[in-house]
């Protein structure tokens, strides 16, 4: 069965779309820990370098776009290599769960130190935070539109 690309699109656009207001809704609101721009820079300066920091709103945009991409890419990767593993994961609820904790685990022990220079500091309270984000508003979304347009799980 080929992949439908619709599908892909479908999932990343909706998976960036939760994945970044919550990030901006909780670090920059909630928390009070940023602002909206530094977020989405810090995403550009994984291209950019820290010149995105210098950028403004240009390379804010620039981060959304990079983050979509990105969101995209793991909807794809869900789609070709895990539907291989619906005999195992039955449940697209478990499935998507799961998933988010390999998206959170690619990112911030894989990618972040990669391509930031970012080492990753285990801090329970942003550890619960991130992870949560990235399996509720990233994986299980992604599980659940993937199962439903391309018929992978059972339950």
């Amino acid at each position: 069965m080929k992949p439908k690309i619709s599908t892909i699109l479908l999932s990343g656009l909706t998976a960036g779309i939760l994945d970044i207001i919550t990030a901006i809704v909780v670090y920059a609101g909630v928390l009070n820990l940023t602002t909206t721009q530094k977020i989405l820079q810090s995403i550009a300066a994984g291209a950019l370098g820290k010149n995105a920091f210098s950028g403004g709103w240009f390379t804010a945009f620039a981060g959304l776009v990079f983050h979509f991409l990105i969101a995209t890419i793991f909807a794809a990767i869900y789609l070709l290599v895990f539907r291989c593993y619906t005999s195992i994961f039955k449940n697209k609820w478990v499935a998507g769960f799961l998933y988010g904790i390999v998206v959170w685990a690619i990112m911030n022990l894989g990618v972040l130190p990669l391509v930031a220079n970012k080492t990753f500091v285990f801090e329970l309270k942003y550890f619960l935070i991130s992870i949560t984000i990235i399996i509720v508003m990233v994986g299980i979304p992604i599980s659940i539109i993937t199962d439903k347009r391309e018929n992978l799980h059972t339950k």
